[in-house]
């Protein structure tokens, strides 16, 4: 029995996905989640509250999945320069995050915003992981320094996706701000 709901769950959840992303988040019922998943509306109901329960379990699986590819990845990655890393981080977080863009505009409006703290706490120690493996950030960096990294790429990429589907000019204005950011520490100088 656990099996097949476990089954049902992740046809919800891929159906949800599909309609997040060919529709966009604010047209997505939980009658169209039912009908893409071929279950009965109370049977998503056995399993989710409401609809926006339905986007937080989508948001959180999906994210545990990209964050797992991301950090597997950034093993294998190296960088030149902070400015490199920066562009080798964000070129692989795009692959895996940006294949379903319509979770973007999801992440950013999800009411749990511990699910969101939890990927940033997994984006910035997969990020450090590249700075430090690279060798283009001291060793001794505080690991903070990642922490508020990850939340100044963040805010970047919620105002530059937030109202229009890509906005290159504020991405490259916020990685300007990151490179500056980082090469402050690179001084040995670290936060208080």
């Amino acid at each position: 029995m656990q099996s097949r709901s476990r089954e049902r769950v992740e046809r919800i959840l891929d159906a949800a996905r599909e309609l997040v992303c060919e529709l966009g988040m604010d047209a997505v019922t939980t009658r169209a989640i039912a009908e893409r998943a071929a279950v009965p509306v109370a049977t998503l109901y056995q399993f989710f509250a409401n609809r926006e329960a339905v986007f937080e379990q989508l948001l959180e699986r999906d994210m545990e999945r990209i964050d797992r590819q991301v950090a597997v990845d950034v093993e294998t990655l190296r960088a030149t320069s902070i400015a490199d890393a920066i562009a080798v981080f964000a070129a692989t977080h795009r692959t895996h995050f940006l294949r379903h863009l319509g979770l973007v505009a999801l992440y950013f409006a999800v009411a749990d915003r511990e699910l969101v703290r939890i990927h940033q706490r997994r984006c910035a120690q997969a990020f450090g992981r590249l700075l430090l493996n690279s060798g283009v950030m001291p060793a001794h960096t505080d690991p903070r320094v990642f922490g508020v990294a990850i939340a100044i790429a963040e805010g970047t990429i919620e105002h530059a996706y937030r109202d229009a589907p890509r906005n290159e000019w504020v991405v490259g204005q916020g990685r300007l701000v990151l490179q500056l950011y980082l090469e402050s520490h690179c001084d040995g100088a670290g936060p208080n």
